[in-house]
């Protein structure tokens, strides 16, 4: 027989009972700590109702802010991400001395070591300060942190130009329904930041002027004034909560905090509960989606790193690179809002629309690997078909989204996968080794689709866990239905795993 979860366990909420709606007097016994900051705005507004129209109009206010935003600062993150490659492209390993030439057999053969570390330290750099941050995360406003990151980004990147070797490179750089659709539209600023990237990067190098002689250093100081304005905008207007969502009247705010209830996952809270914090490294459904951000950012880094460098390896000029690189991003913005759409379409079955976008990868990276290098139609398909992956990074972020509960938890977890994206990120440019340039990078490609199968595999076994659990949740409220009867139960700030009303999505 299923036995009761034991409540007592949770930090500073043990004396409070949760098996029945609060009333007043329940409300006085709340805790003033160490639960969500929704919670008093939920007890407040308990009575309430609302229509349809008006649940529309607040939803719309929020997207109208929250979207464009979001979308601003990955636009810039990317542009900025992806420059590095095409840099690389128009003098930047020549200025900086990131490579070694030597004759082997009567060739010229390349070292880009020294590139490949540059291109990877920022990974690290991130990886390193990610448990740091887990403190700011969670106590400072949204706006605060998200703005802040974009204004290193502008300064880093202007900073950059004024690089001269390898030493000074390397010291900069270190460094439940509606969520698919909306994650959708804000991750594609990663690939239309790519769109953008590129036509700045386009254009940039052909100014001339004082940087005429290294026209790859127009790219950082256009890409790095955005970083700055984008940071700045953002640290002002993007609200920490829908508690302080500065476009939404006191009602609108009641609505917006009320309507989220049935997520199970709260909305924020400054307390850290060490406690939670561990609890992230016993789950097992976090090392399943560890392989595919390590997947996703080994692939992606590599792509951002040595797709120019591919391109150029079929036979094509160094600007004509550019331009034939417009397609793969175009294509990866689709996948990602097509992505977005059948999430929200098919939201039951997010893993296997994930696991869609990766199959079609599968098959671009062999054409790379095996296709004849006369062959340039066939190459640039399989590049191009190779893109399609970034539309199961919005099913990975939805499931992140819709199955952490906890908020110190939710932090950890978020601070882990980073760790391992940023690890996956720092080793995809190893795998693509400068003397297989000829040859399309084969050791990369293997490691690709191998890591592409790890993903695929990892997704299956989730799938089955998420069934699993909540099966076994399903059978729990059903011989004990009063450990659901409390709906402020979403807003105790407790962890997926304890949450005994909590069902994960797959």
């Amino acid at each position: 027989m299923a036995t009761k979860p034991e409540f007592s366990q949770l930090d500073d909420t043990s004396n409070v009972e949760r098996c029945e709606p609060a009333s007043d007097e329940k409300r006085a016994m709340m805790p003033k700590s160490g639960v969500d900051d929704a919670l008093q705005m939920a007890l407040d507004s308990q009575e309430e109702t609302w229509t349809e129209e008006e649940e529309r109009k607040v939803l719309w206010k929020i997207d109208l802010v929250l979207i464009p935003l979001l979308f601003l600062g990955t636009v810039i993150g990317y542009s900025d991400g992806q420059a590095y490659g095409f840099a690389a492209l128009f003098g930047l390993v020549e200025d900086l001395k990131l490579f070694t030439a030597t004759v082997v057999d009567g060739q010229l053969v390349l070292d880009t070591s020294k590139y490949q570390l540059t291109s990877g330290i920022t990974s690290v750099g991130g990886a390193a300060a990610q448990y740091l941050l887990l403190f700011p995360a969670q106590l400072l406003p949204a706006g605060i942190v998200y703005g802040s990151m974009l204004i290193y980004v502008g300064l880093t990147a202007i900073l950059t130009i004024v690089c001269q070797n390898f030493a000074q490179i390397m010291a900069l750089r270190w460094k439940t329904n509606e969520q698919p659709l909306r994650l959708g539209i804000t991750i594609a600023g990663n690939a239309m930041g790519s769109l953008v990237g590129i036509g700045v990067d386009f254009g940039a190098v052909k100014i001339g002027g004082v940087y005429a002689a290294s026209r790859w250093k127009w790219i950082y100081v256009i890409l790095g004034s955005c970083g700055l304005f984008a940071g700045l905008v953002i640290m002002f207007l993007l609200p920490a909560t829908p508690m302080k969502a500065w476009f939404l009247t006191p009602r609108e705010k009641h609505i917006a905090v009320r309507r989220v209830m049935g997520n199970n996952t709260g909305v924020h809270t400054r307390k850290f509960k060490p406690r939670q914090a561990f609890s992230a490294f016993l789950d097992p459904q976090v090392y399943a989606l560890c392989i595919f951000c390590f997947t996703f950012a080994f692939c992606n880094v590599a792509t951002s790193s040595f797709g120019g460098f591919l391109i150029t390896s079929f036979g094509y000029s160094q600007t004509r690179a550019l331009l034939l690189f417009l397609p793969a991003s175009a294509i990866a913005m689709f996948c990602i809002v097509l992505a977005g759409i059948l999430g929200n379409r098919f939201p039951r079955h997010r893993i296997v629309v994930a696991i869609a976008f990766i199959l079609p990868s599968l098959m671009g990276n062999i054409m790379l690997w095996k296709t004849s290098r006369d062959n340039k139609a066939a190459l640039l398909a399989g590049l191009y078909i190779s893109t399609t992956f970034y539309g199961s990074l919005v099913q990975h972020y939805s499931l992140l989204a819709a199955n952490i509960g906890g908020h110190s938890k939710k932090t950890t977890v978020m601070g882990t996968i980073t760790i391992m994206g940023a690890l996956g990120g720092f080793s995809g440019p190893w795998a693509y080794k400068g003397s297989q340039t000829a040859q399309g990078y084969p050791d990369g490609q293997i490691a690709t689709l191998s890591l592409f199968c790890a993903s695929i595999l990892a997704y299956i076994i989730l799938w089955f866990y998420y069934t699993y659990c909540n099966k076994k949740k399903a059978t729990l409220l059903m011989e004990h239905p009063e450990l659901a009867a409390d709906p402020m139960i979403a807003f105790m700030d407790m962890t997926d795993r304890e949450n005994p009303a909590f069902q994960y999505a797959r």
